[in-house]
């Protein structure tokens, strides 16, 4: 683990945006990652199915392309936005709103093996010292850092209210360029992602290349939908008759392919209406 400090050479050249900047700034991993083009990839810890495809899919290719992923490490949206990438064979960096020190000692499960991956195909970083542990107000200068280090910044999905509106507003403060991922009406996962499209601070992220282009790559390669059903699902539940209509199988072929998707565990049967497990 190394500390680097605004004067340094190493230090990132972006950091010095923010006012102050941190001072140091913590980082255990790759620290060359921090010098090439990136894409922050923020949202809700409650993500839906519809939010964790796109995250995934999003970081997926903009990996493919070249960028790294940053994010938070929280669960959901972070989540599997950093593991995307790194599963596409890119690099990630998450910063973090706690000690580097402390959030391995403390993390468990999935973020727990995603801070070791992370070490070893990109960085943890933070702007705390090591053994200093999480705090409710630490979490506002984590975000700014967030929005800093990245070329653009992308939320994903985020109820009102949610920090990742925090890192949005962070980006348009900095001027780094913002997109929202645009949700079905009604959601309340999608309700400040909607209303950052709505109000202009955000532009509608409709895939990759346009971000992609943004940070200097060329168009990210697209990410097949594995499955046109579970795509259709990937919004919310929908009972047989309108799964059909969407999909244009016929209700007895679509009957066996739910059952099949229910036993894979992929699919949930809730009461005649079906939704992606997750």
């Amino acid at each position: 683990m190394i500390a680097r400090h605004p004067n340094d050479a190493g230090y990132p050249a972006a950091l010095r945006d923010l006012v102050p900047a941190p001072d140091p700034l913590w980082l255990d991993g790759d620290e060359g990652v921090l010098d090439r083009p990136s894409v922050a990839i923020v949202g809700t810890r409650r993500m839906s199915p519809y939010g964790e495809r796109v995250a995934r899919e999003l970081a997926a290719a903009l990996a493919h392309a070249g960028a790294v992923v940053v994010s938070g490490l929280a669960q959901g949206i972070d989540c599997a936005a950093h593991g995307a990438a790194m599963d596409a064979g890119g690099a990630s960096v998450a910063v973090l709103g706690e000690g580097i020190t402390s959030f391995l000692a403390n993390a468990r499960g999935r973020r727990r093996r995603l801070a070791v991956a992370l070490r070893a195909h990109g960085a943890l970083v933070s702007p705390y010292p090591p053994i200093v542990p999480a705090q409710g107000w630490m979490f506002a200068k984590r975000n700014a850092v967030i929005a800093a280090l990245s070329g653009a910044v992308i939320v994903v999905e985020a109820p009102s209210g949610s920090g990742a509106l925090i890192t949005a507003a962070d980006a348009v403060r900095l001027g780094r360029p913002l997109f929202a991922v645009p949700g079905p009406l009604g959601a309340t996962t999608c309700e400040g992602t909607n209303e950052l499209i709505a109000s202009g601070a955000a532009r509608a992220c409709l895939g990759p290349d346009e971000v992609a282009r943004i940070v200097g790559l060329v168009a990210a390669p697209r990410v097949a939908t594995a499955d046109p059903l579970l795509d259709a699902l990937a919004a919310g539940p929908l009972d047989l008759d309108e799964l059909a209509r969407r999909t244009r199988i016929d209700q007895g072929a679509l009957r066996a392919r739910l059952v099949a998707l229910v036993f894979s565990g992929a699919v949930v049967d809730r009461d005649g209406r079906f939704g992606r497990a997750g």
